[in-house]
């Protein structure tokens, strides 16, 4: 499969290859600033994105910026950095815990092929 991704740099340091290896997805890369009332000036950079088959977000980074920062996003093929599971908001340990086995029992039929024994 042919993905595409983007190859991300700040500052000139390699910082991730964002990309999906699944049939149907949206990938995201996204510069932020925000000037509040009473408030310090903030920048950010999110890369993330949704596996649509899986119905599952994730993000490969999430940070703040400087002024003077330079982001360079590369347009490439795979192959392409894991990317993690987006968390979500968690209201008891019972739920916690079912995240936690769903998450599980995902990423070892994912990783199957190099799991031993």
């Amino acid at each position: 499969m042919d993905n595409i991704g983007i190859n991300i740099k700040i500052n000139g340091e390699q910082i991730t290859r964002a990309g999906f290896n699944e049939s149907h997805y949206v990938l995201h890369a996204m510069a932020a600033f925000a000037r509040r009332r009473g408030s310090n000036d903030a920048f950010g950079f999110h890369v993330g994105g949704l596996d649509s088959d899986a119905d599952s977000h994730v993000d490969w980074l999430k940070t703040t910026l400087n002024l003077g920062d330079i982001i360079t996003l590369e347009i490439v093929k795979g192959p392409f950095d894991p990317s993690k599971p987006r968390l979500p908001q968690v209201i008891s340990e019972e739920d916690q815990l079912k995240y936690e086995l769903e998450l599980f029992y995902r990423l070892k039929e994912e990783l199957k092929d190099h799991i031993e024994g």
